[in-house]
């Protein structure tokens, strides 16, 4: 590919230290860190599998459900691979550790979709610091509870 014609790379990312553990609760699984990570740390880059309605409608009736997020808006490039006729009904699979950070009304990380030549990607990003042997969470949305008749 020349020079000319290539976009910069998205490079791929995972801040050392990051491990999963059993929380405990009711939650399972939890993304963890042993050492300290200030605000603002990128915690990892990584691409994300987008999921068309119709196999949207399909995962959500698996334990899957559990693992996909909106993928919100998304370029008419990105529509036409993924074959999407309306974003608001896709999803996508993260393919690393954000996908299991557990929910919290107050998060100390958040996902961020970056899109570039027609994939997507997603940035976990400490929003505060996070003390060594902290849970590392985001926020799953207002409606994500509703939608599967959980209790938070």
């Amino acid at each position: 590919m020349s020079q000319k014609k290539r976009k910069s790379l998205i490079k791929l990312h995972r801040q050392p230290g990051l491990y999963l553990k059993e929380t405990g609760t009711i939650k399972g699984r939890g993304v963890f860190c042993t050492t300290a990570i200030k605000p603002g740390t990128v915690l990892e880059v990584t691409p994300a599998i987008i999921l068309n309605e119709k196999a949207t409608d399909a995962v959500d009736k698996t334990v899957l459900v559990n693992y996909t997020f909106s993928t919100g808006k998304v370029s008419m490039r990105t529509r036409r691979q993924a074959k999407l006729k309306n974003p608001a009904n896709a999803s996508a699979v993260v393919m690393g550790m954000a996908s299991f950070c557990n929910h919290c009304e107050n998060p100390n990380a958040e996902i961020v979709w970056e899109e570039q030549d027609g994939s997507l990607y997603y940035i976990l990003r400490a929003t505060r610091a996070i003390p060594k042997g902290t849970e590392v969470c985001t926020t799953y949305g207002q409606t994500w509870f509703e939608e599967r008749n959980i209790k938070k």
